[in-house]
């Protein structure tokens, strides 16, 4: 209504509701308060500067004076979020015009955040009375190579001050403009080194945090309830919620991609101060372990400081890599300590986020340089040896049983996988990618971890009894049980991984890395096979509710770890068409000799399904000739053409009201034909013609 009010009403509102809210704001409610705050910063919108001139510096003079200090920052922050950022009811023109305004304003305003933050800092600062703790002679080196000299190395490591609830109080808000105004304002000179160090100075607040960890919520309630807001928790909680808004300040400046040249030495300086929390936080001593220290750490601003991580990797190591005063490799092994020893899984998820992020930009380098690849892997190779070791470590119960029970895995999320297939798959990504930088090393870490798993399970023969049709695993011992279900879990876990690596044996490598590819896949069809004559899934166990299970993913995951490498057994058919086709032959005969026995019998959905698979992309895929001349095929093909006693269902085109193979297959009737025909026809070659099934 604001355009049809009279000019002289407009002068009296003008006048009076500041006036208002500078004698009442102290016994004000607090919405009331900011209610009051929003509509003076909506006419401004309108207004300022043409008839409301002194709109924006009477906001800065309140700022100046000690008594209205923190209303003069609830109106300046909300003069950012409404003028900065004003909804639609504005014209283009006037937008730009609050813009233009406001960036006017910004080195005043900067200046003045600035003052007050530095203010509150020192006044409470022990520096001068209490002289910093002498750092160990390898932590000193380790500051001086992270940071520019020992000058910031002894002021980030005096001891945090305890503030004030008033003190308190008037940073949030500070801090609270400040994100908002660098969530619009561009990198300039503006955001002085004065500036970034005092908020850095803040940030050093979140990793001092002791007596546990505590949920902060570092949003409105934090600056709108007066200086009251310690009543509502721990004093050193409300300290880590300053170093959450003061990292919300720099992930502000960090989400930028476009940085002038002139900003990029603050940048390094930034990058430089975070790698020393970096390292205060992963920093163990006798008093704490990494990831007690760790534990110790307010959610959020673990949130924050893994949120800063992720945009430095993601979007500045590129252009700060090859400056001299950055010490990338360091950052790596501080960043390898931070992951490993993360407290939540969730914040393990991230943090393989962000080694998915180098991963990728690592390889893309590599790619775009091929002349010195050798240099550039050179650099990177120890870290990216113990990232993969430890990776492959955190999936299997033998090194991390008690973490890895934690996780769910029966409740679906929106992505349809269950806690445990989001932790292992996203551990298979890192270790895929630095198969695809490291294969040699890769594949000769992983196979022997495989193998020898592998041989526990394929020793299970010894240990079947047979007594009349039953058939038991004669392993009770419930030490033994245990240990079983691990190696099982973990046999499973490492199939998928193998699988997983299958598209980097194939292409331009295949003949580089054949002799690899075919240990991999001799050893797979020997497994499925063997499995499937055992019938390892039929047997009785003394803990059925978890040892069958595990033996029926073993068996599936086999399956589906050799369809993997469907592509790689096209190719080395294609290589071999000339030569003596004898190991190929072994292998496929071996691989249909393990399907056929599972389409046959009664066996589980998931067993039957990961076999149909298999079988399909060896029809599909594969396509060698001899194919329908194998017995274990004919005996597939007997099962589905003979109709003497059994008919084909209404779906097929033959009108019956007998069920397909009723009674072999263990689920429903047509489960195993579905699933072998889903999607698409499947065409088989025979002596130079095509048989299609439909």
């Amino acid at each position: 209504m604001w355009m049809g009010v009279a000019s002289e009403d407009k002068v009296e509102i003008r006048t009076c509701l500041p006036k208002l809210l500078l004698s009442e704001h102290k016994v004000l409610p607090y919405f009331i308060r900011n209610k009051l705050c929003k509509v003076i910063v909506d006419i401004g919108r309108q207004d300022w500067p043409m008839f409301y001139h002194d709109f924006f510096s009477s906001t800065l003079q309140l700022i100046q004076s000690p008594s209205t200090c923190a209303l003069g920052l609830i109106l300046l922050k909300t003069t950012s979020e409404e003028l900065a950022c004003p909804r639609e009811d504005l014209s283009v023109a006037r937008k730009d015009e609050l813009r233009k305004l406001l960036l006017q304003q910004v080195p005043t305003v900067l200046g003045l955040l600035s003052g007050i933050l530095e203010t509150i800092w020192e006044k409470h600062s022990v520096t001068a009375a209490t002289p910093p703790p002498s750092p160990t002679s390898a932590d000193g080196d380790n500051l001086n190579n992270l940071l520019q000299g020992p000058y910031y190395s002894k002021l980030l490591s005096q001891p945090v001050p305890l503030l004030d609830g008033e003190s308190e109080h008037l940073c949030s808000l500070a801090l609270e403009c400040l994100a908002h105004l660098f969530s619009w304002i561009p990198l300039s000179t503006s955001i002085t080194p004065s500036l970034l160090a005092t908020i850095f100075h803040f940030a050093r607040l979140g990793c001092d945090v002791r007596g546990g960890r505590g949920k902060s919520k570092s949003g409105g309630g934090l600056s709108l309830n007066g200086s009251t807001c310690l009543a509502d928790g721990d004093a050193s909680l409300e300290q880590a919620r300053l170093g959450v808004l003061a990292m919300t300040c720099i992930n502000e400046l960090m989400s930028k991609n476009c940085v002038p040249l002139d900003f990029e030495e603050y940048l390094l300086r930034m990058f430089q101060q975070t790698f020393f929390l970096l390292q205060k936080l992963t920093r163990d001593n006798n008093a704490h372990t990494v990831k007690s220290r760790l534990e110790d750490v307010d959610d959020s601003y673990m949130e924050k400081f893994t949120d800063f991580l992720r945009l430095f990797v993601s979007v500045h190591l590129r252009r700060i890599e090859s400056n001299a005063q950055f010490p990338v490799v360091q950052f790596l092994e501080l960043l390898f300590k931070y992951t490993f020893h993360q407290p939540t899984h969730e914040g393990y998820f991230s943090c393989l986020d962000i080694w998915t992020i180098f991963l990728d930009y690592l390889t893309t380098k590599i790619k775009s340089r091929l002349a010195d690849r050798d240099t550039v892997l050179n650099r990177y190779r120890d870290a990216l040896v113990l990232l993969l070791r430890e990776v492959l470590n955190r999936i299997q119960f033998r090194y991390n049983q008690a973490q890895l029970e934690e996780l769910d895995d029966e409740t679906l999320d929106d992505d349809q996988q269950t806690e445990w297939q989001r932790y292992l798959r996203q551990s298979l990504e890192v270790v895929a990618k630095v198969m695809e930088l490291l294969p040699s090393h890769a594949f000769s870490t992983l196979f022997p971890v495989l193998q020898e798993n592998l041989e526990v399970y394929l020793g299970l023969r010894q240990f079947i009894v047979t007594s009349g049709s039953a058939r038991r695993l004669n392993i009770t011992a419930e030490n033994d049980c245990r240990r079983l279900h691990c190696s099982l879990r973990d046999l499973s876990s490492l199939l998928q991984a193998v699988g997983r690596l299958a598209e980097y044996f194939i292409g331009d490598v295949f003949g580089v890395r054949f002799n690899d590819a075919f240990t991999v896949v001799d050893r797979l069809v020997e497994v499925t096979c063997y499995a499937s004559q055992v019938s390892l899934y039929d047997l009785e166990t003394a803990v059925p509710s978890v040892l069958k299970p595990d033996l029926i993913d073993v068996h599936a995951q086999s399956l589906a770890a050799l369809q993997a490498y469907s592509h790689w057994l096209a190719q080395f058919y294609s290589e071999v068409q000339r030569q003596s086709q004898a190991r190929f032959l072994s292998l496929v005969t071996t691989a249909m000799d393990s399907i056929a026995p599972i389409i046959s019998s009664k066996v589980p959905e998931k067993l039957l399904l990961s076999a149909c698979h298999l079988l399909v992309s060896i029809a599909t895929t594969v396509r060698p000739v001899f194919l329908v001349t194998l017995p274990a095929v004919q005996n597939i093909f007997n099962l589905i053409t003979d109709t003497s006693a059994r008919r084909l269902p209404p779906e097929v085109g033959v009108q019956s009201s007998e069920p397909l193979l009723n009674g072999v297959s263990g689920v429903e009737p047509l489960g195993w034909w579905s699933c072998l025909l889903r999607g698409s026809s499947v065409c088989i070659s025979m002596n130079q013609k095509i048989v299609k099934v439909n």
